[in-house]
């Protein structure tokens, strides 16, 4: 998330008043003590370190344990931040804005159907490999179209071409590309057809792209 500073100067300082804010406002966003509480002592913790670190006669072992406590301080405050803070209906736009922390919007825009279709390459290099690569055909770029879970992958092993993806035997899903098909040595030589279409993270899918193929090496 990039709304924590990354100067350890202006991290302290936001820190600090994160903390004092959500102090004064514990009853309202209905936050116990238990779970508060830590957080202040994370601080502490890390604001004496990090003091330590600016004497000019500081050695390593005062920068390693300043940054050791920042990590453990950080950490802490993006869960407490994501628990408590972001999303939760007691605390106000406003307040987010005194934290200086993004607002989202309540109810997130549903993923749209996927309208492209991946473009994909078979690499043959291996033996007894199909590599598929596949990415978006609408943007050329190697990554999934916003709101895409992944690729349906039809395929299947014959020797005449399909006329329609749903031809194809066997459905496969790749969350990410290369999908590697891996066939024993008796299926050297054999073609395989495959056809790939975009799904959306509610299941909803996209239309069907060429179908080709390529013969196990």
């Amino acid at each position: 998330m990039g709304y924590v500073p990354i100067r350890d100067a202006i991290f302290a300082d936001w820190a600090k008043k994160l903390l004092a804010y959500v102090q004064a406002h514990l009853a309202a966003f209905f936050i116990q003590d238990a779970v508060f509480n830590p957080l202040l002592a994370l601080y502490a913790a890390f604001e004496a370190a990090y003091n330590r670190s600016l004497d000019p006669n500081k050695g390593a072992i005062d920068t390693a344990e300043k940054n050791r406590a920042r990590k453990a301080l950080e950490k802490a405050l993006r869960a407490f931040i994501k628990a408590f803070l972001l999303y939760s209906p007691f605390v106000s736009d406003k307040d987010r804005d005194a934290m200086q922390l993004p607002i989202h919007d309540a109810k997130p825009t549903p993923a749209p159907i996927p309208t492209s279709f991946p473009e994909y390459s078979i690499d043959t290099s291996t033996p007894r490999r199909l590599c598929v690569h596949f990415w978006d055909g609408a943007t050329k770029q190697r990554r999934k179209p916003k709101g895409v879970h992944g690729a349906e992958v039809r395929w299947e092993e014959r020797e005449d071409a399909p006329v329609k993806a749903e031809d194809l035997a066997n459905s496969d899903f790749a969350t990410r590309s290369p999908r590697v098909f891996v066939f024993t040595g008796d299926k050297q030589g054999h073609r395989v057809y495959f056809c790939l279409r975009w799904e959306n993270n509610r299941g909803e899918k996209g239309p069907w792209g060429a179908v080709m193929s390529a013969v196990v090496p």
